[in-house]
């Protein structure tokens, strides 16, 4: 249901979004927050996925990852009584028009803008090697759309089969934002013996069990720091720890760490824990229960202080038994994107937070400081601060892989390894520094602007030069051949008069190999699937060392 202080705190965001990405309308700042929130896009992903505009046929944005294919619809309410309303059945029409005509082939290219062209040619291609996984969402910041709407847009594409579907109002958006600020937690502890109680009401479960204090102080252990707490798992916890001063806490302290500890279970409390999903195997002894988005709601005091114990002396801790009540209360989302978002698995986003407090992440950002950027280990973590002075250090990572390491497709197409397989590589200490990132991020800013002309223009379905009409999908190749060039004729790149000049060189050198490639392929030729594909690193590169050697 619709109400005030949900519709304001996405129109603020929205508002900060359009001002900070210099967009048109307030509509189209909606867009990219809610491709930033649901699917955890950068600034260049959802460049790349916008396909809104001037015949876009219903589809709004469409961002292509393995075999998942996201396709968007957006409707955005500039008024709080407008975003009373369901989202429109028209629009549900018009996706359904254009999908069937993808699926079956039939949608012609003077039919839709470049932008979206470019996603279809580029579907039909993936489709060659098999089934692909399409996932619907309907997005805004109004109603979902009405049961009948629903049912016939669901019973219109499931007969394509492999798709799934998502319904966004602004209750959900706004959840989503909170979600990206406060991280989901979520691990394992052990029911001791056949200790253990369940019952079930509906969507409801609890469990009433004994489990190890040892269990509890690593649910909640910092996994980048195990000397610290993770205070995320406490964020729907209404009370602040008070530390050792409160008497309480100061007891509890004591008795964890005295010679008759295994007191403890008949002296204490005990917790209670709230998680989405609590999962274990039933009348066996001592299970491993796996806890997915949990929150410490009450024995936030116990579970500090007890950690402070942990870390005084940690064998004695190990005797200790407390008792715990867990509460099941499943979320109205969609199964796949539950287990997505709060299984144990490391996604792009989590791998990021674990990184984001490595001793190499902290003095980047003390060397930004010192040269007057605020560098942003976390998601948004300086989002007070001016957007031109605000850098992202995923997008950073990508642009090194890409710039140092010699991998632009890779950092186009497989960001995730900017903090996973290729993290000690981008950020080793003997070699990373803030000026020697900041030198590539400065080559990157000018391409950036060109890019959001060019989709602009093709999202209006404006004239574009077409030999410049591949710059969009191709910055971190263009960010390559700029190093390279440099490296052959000795530029200075801190010299900003040089930029200029070694930017256009390399447009005309990739220009040379686009036309070339597109020749070859003929139809099959599309700048989006040349530019993702590793084998056109070397492509690229062996084209301008013969150019220059």
């Amino acid at each position: 249901m619709a109400n005030l202080s949900t519709f304001s705190t996405i129109e603020e965001k929205v508002k900060k979004y359009k001002d900070d990405y210099s967009l048109d309308k307030l509509s189209d700042a909606f867009e990219w927050l809610a491709l930033e929130a649901i699917l955890t896009l950068n600034e260049d992903e959802i460049e790349d996925a916008v396909t809104d505009g001037s015949m876009d046929g219903g589809i709004d944005a469409v961002h292509i990852s393995g075999r998942d294919v996201h396709i968007f619809n957006f409707k955005y309410a500039e008024s709080f009584d407008k975003s009373k309303d369901n989202f429109p059945g028209n629009e549900i029409d018009k996706i359904l028009a254009t999908m069937t005509s993808i699926y079956e082939r039939t949608i012609k290219e003077k039919e839709v803008n470049p932008l979206l062209w470019d996603k279809v040619v580029e579907i039909w291609d993936l489709f060659k090697l098999g089934p692909l996984n399409f996932k619907y969402y309907l997005c805004s910041n109004k109603e979902k759309p009405i049961v009948q709407a629903i049912t016939k847009f669901e019973s219109a594409l499931t007969k394509f089969r492999h798709v799934e579907f998502f319904y966004y109002d602004q209750e959900d958006i706004v959840q989503k934002i909170l979600e990206k600020k406060y991280p989901k937690i979520s691990g394992k502890v052990r029911f001791v013996d056949t200790q253990y109680f369940d019952r079930s009401d509906g969507p409801l479960k609890g469990i009433v069990a004994t489990i190890y204090a040892t269990d509890l102080i690593k649910l909640v252990m910092d996994p980048a720091n195990p000397d610290k707490i993770n205070e995320n798992a406490f964020n729907e916890n209404v009370r602040v720890y008070l530390k050792l001063k409160n008497p309480i806490n100061q007891s509890i302290y004591e008795t964890a760490l005295a010679e008759q500890n295994y007191e403890f279970w008949y002296l204490n409390n005990g917790i209670t824990i709230v998680c989405e999903e609590c999962i274990y195997t039933p009348h066996t002894p001592t299970p491993t229960v796996t806890l997915n988005n949990l929150q410490v709601v009450n024995g936030g005091q116990t579970t500090h202080a007890l950690f402070e114990a942990y870390q005084k002396d940690k064998e004695r801790i190990k005797s200790i038994l407390l008792l715990v009540r867990i509460c099941e209360t499943k979320k109205d989302y969609h199964i796949s994107e539950k287990i997505s978002e709060t299984t144990n698995s490391q996604t792009p986003v989590r791998s990021r937070d674990l990184h984001a407090n490595d001793r190499i992440q902290k003095k980047l950002e003390e060397q930004f400081k010192a040269i007057g950027y605020f560098y942003e280990r976390k998601k948004n973590q300086h989002q007070s601060e001016a957007k031109t002075k605000r850098i992202d250090s995923e997008l950073l990572g990508q642009i090194y892989l890409a710039y140092y390491l010699d991998m632009p497709s890779e950092a186009k197409n497989q960001k995730t390894i900017v903090f996973g397989e290729k993290y000690g590589d981008i950020f080793e200490e003997n070699e990373i520094s803030a000026v020697k990132m900041l030198l590539p991020y400065k080559l990157y800013l000018p391409l950036e602007v060109m890019k959001k002309e060019i989709q602009k223009k093709k999202r209006n379905k404006e004239a574009i030069d077409e030999k410049e009409a591949f710059i969009s999908r191709a910055i971190f190749h263009l960010l390559n051949v700029i190093k390279i060039i440099a490296e052959k004729k000795a530029l200075d790149l801190n010299d900003d008069k040089n930029i200029s000049k070694v930017i256009k060189k390399a447009i005309s050198v990739v220009s040379k190999i686009v036309a070339k490639e597109s020749k070859k392929r003929g139809e099959l030729y599309t700048h989006d699937k040349f530019f993702k594909e590793i084998q056109t690193n070397k492509i690229i590169r062996e084209f301008v060392h013969k150019q220059y050697d």
